[in-house]
Parts: structure tokens; C-alpha cells; sequence
């Protein structure tokens, strides 16, 4: 079926493009016969009308013939003879019509051979401009088209990175997780067993949140600080919590869980290496069309423990694939502190695709 016998608005267009056909025609035939405004009008608006349908035919030319994939001789030809059989068959339907008039009196035209020329000249031309424009239409639909199958081959891509990076941060996170337990496992197995219930409410809490696109800021800060509360039952008062965010940024979508591995790594790499311990503070605020977040903790120079980077790595790469090169994630190493900020636009944080 041709695609414009289901589109009611191209139908329509279609129609009036050809109605200026036959008023042009209408134009035409005042000027060489003569013929009076009524008449002339007559004669031509409904052979504008009747050249619709006909050059609907345009459109399977345009598909049989690709202008991508055909030679520009084939092209012509076929062209041109579909152009004077569509324009001879309309010159003849125009004498038939021009017949019709005259016998109801409503014309003193005549059905002469100079009108049939005329007709045919002006119907092959017009025939010519359909098709043009038809291919001009379908090259538009096709890029279309074809952008729309980049973009979902894009997305696909983006969301079977982030089910890769999914995959990479549920060990992780578990390992470090273990790590802790182990810590208290031998020393106090009441706070052992206390971590593990903790660890489990945390667990249960961030794998249903783990499966949503987005949540609010506010509610991913407050999964860090429960993991955070978590590791306080194995470093007591020498882990401090702080948190701090803005109304305004409380409802910023976020990806989820985007925060563990800095957190993570602010208490093993912070607080677990200091000796008097200190605060693990997260601030978040907006900064126009942005979000920000920082996690600060206490850093020893002499006493830190070298790491991998893999959490670091994971939260790169996992703003990249949902924000590209909007977001950025900055480290800021001091004397006695350690900041990391991320920084991602506010726009694009409800598009992000989920990463637990």
C-alpha cells in the first residue's frame, strides 16, 4: 500500500500540491487559447484533481529503481517513458473531459491537437517534478531511517556496557563487604553477627534499588550512609558520618549505587588507614545545571594503602556510558584529606540506565 493513503495530513498536502498544478494549468491555457477565467478553470482543476492518484505511481518507481543503486541511464529512461505514458494517458483523459465540456456548453474550447500537445508537454513535466520530489521524500525517510537504527544501535550499546559494568561492581562491592566482616569475624563475634544483619538490610535495600533506570539523590545518599553505619559497627567512634544535601538536589536522578565505590573506598582507604580514624562526609548541592557530589575523608600519606583503582575505574566508566562527556569524576588528594566530586548535567540524569 502507498504510504500516503494512510497518512491523512500527506494526503491532504498532496491534494492541494496538485490543485496548484491545475490553477497553473488553468493559468496556461488563458494564456495560448484565450479561454475565458471560468472556462479555463473549469477545464483545469479537475484534471489537477485527476493527476493526484496518477502520480501516486511515482512512488514504486522510486522504490524500483533506487537512485543510490541505479545507473543514471536505466534511471532516465525509465524516467522519461514513465513520464510521457502517465502524461498521454492524462492529454487524452483532458480531451475526453474538454469533449464533456463542450457538449454541456460550458466551453468554446476545442478539443484540438494543439491542446492535446500542450497537455502532454505540461502533463510529462509535471510528472517529472512529482517524481523528483518523491525521491527528495524518500532520501529524507531513509536518512531518517537510518539515524534512528544509529541511535538504538547507540543505546543498545550503551546499556549492554552498563550490564558489563553491573556485572563487575556486584563482586566488588561483596568482596569489600566480606572484608569487613572478616575484620570482626575473630575479634568480637557479636558485632560480627551484627554487621551481617546490617549488611543484609543494605543488601536487600540496594539490590531492589539496583534494578530501577534512576533514583533521586537523596535517596542514593542515603544508601552510602547506611553502608556507612554498617562499617561503623567495626571501626566504633573512629568513623564519623556527616551527610549533607541541598532540597534542591535531593530529587536529582542519579544512576544507582553510583557512590558505593567512592564510599568504599573512602572507608578502606581513609578511615581503616588512619589511626585516630575521622568523618566520611558527603555533600551534594546543584550548581546551576549540574549536580554535585563530594565524598571527603581523612587521608595519612605515611599510612595509606595502595589500591587497584577498580572502583574508581567502574564509576568512570559508568558515568561515561550514561552521560558521555557531560559528567566527570574529579580526585583531590591533600595533606590530610582526601575529595572525590562527581559532577554530572541534570538533564541528561533521568536517561541514565541502571547499573545494579
Amino acid at each position: 500500500m502507498h504510504p500516503i493513503v494512510g497518512d491523512r495530513r500527506r494526503l491532504q498536502v498532496h491534494l492541494a500540491a496538485w490543485l496548484i498544478v491545475g490553477a497553473l494549468l488553468a493559468l496556461l491555457v488563458r494564456a495560448v487559447f484565450g479561454a475565458q477565467w471560468t472556462e479555463a478553470f473549469l477545464f483545469a482543476m479537475p484534471l489537477g484533481l485527476a493527476a493526484a492518484p496518477v502520480s501516486l505511481s511515482a512512488w514504486y518507481l522510486c522504490r524500483a529503481l533506487p537512485l543510490a543503486r541505479t545507473p543514471i541511464l536505466p534511471l532516465t529512461g525509465a524516467a522519461l517513458g514513465a513520464a510521457g505514458a502517465t502524461a498521454a494517458l492524462w492529454a487524452a483523459l483532458g480531451r475526453s473531459w474538454l469533449h464533456a465540456l463542450g457538449w454541456f456548453g460550458l466551453t468554446t474550447l476545442q478539443p484540438t491537437s494543439a491542446i492535446f500537445v500542450l497537455l502532454l508537454g505540461f502533463g510529462a513535466l509535471a510528472y517529472l517534478l512529482a517524481l523528483a520530489a518523491t525521491y527528495l521524500v524518500v532520501a529524507i525517510e531513509e536518512s531518517a531511517a537510518t539515524g534512528q537504527k544509529v541511535l538504538e544501535l547507540q543505546i543498545a550499546q550503551r546499556e549492554a556496557e552498563l550490564t558489563a559494568l553491573r556485572a563487575q561492581i556486584d563482586p566488588h562491592f561483596l568482596f569489600n563487604s566480606l572484608n569487613s566482616i572478616s575484620g570482626l569475624a575473630t575479634a568480637d563475634p557479636a558485632r560480627a553477627r551484627e554487621m551481617c544483619q546490617l549488611l543484609a538490610e543494605f543488601f536487600r535495600d540496594s539490590l531492589s534499588l539496583g534494578s530501577s533506570a534512576s533514583i533521586p539523590l537523596g535517596r542514593e545518599v542515603a544508601l552510602a550512609e547506611q553502608y556507612l553505619r554498617v562499617e561503623q559497627v567495626r571501626f566504633g567512634a573512629r568513623l564519623a558520618i556527616r551527610t549533607d544535601i541541598t532540597v534542591e538536589a535531593a530529587d536529582v536522578d542519579v544512576p544507582p549505587l553510583l557512590l558505593q565505590p567512592l564510599v568504599e573506598n573512602a572507608v578502606r582507604h581513609g578511615i581503616a588507614t588512619s589511626l585516630d580514624g575521622g568523618c566520611v562526609e558527603i555533600l551534594a548541592r546543584r550548581a546551576g545545571a549540574r549536580a554535585v557530589i563530594t565524598i571527603t575523608n581523612p587521608r595519612d600519606p605515611d599510612g595509606g594503602r595502595r589500591g587497584t583503582g577498580f572502583g574508581l575505574g567502574i564509576v568512570r566508566r559508568r558515568l561515561a556510558a550514561a552521560f558521555g562527556d557531560a559528567a566527570a569524576l574529579a580526585l583531590e588528594p591533600g595533606a590530610t584529606t582526601y575529595r572525590a566530586t562527581v559532577t554530572l548535567p541534570l538533564a541528561s540524569a533521568a536517561a541514565a540506565a541502571p547499573a545494579h
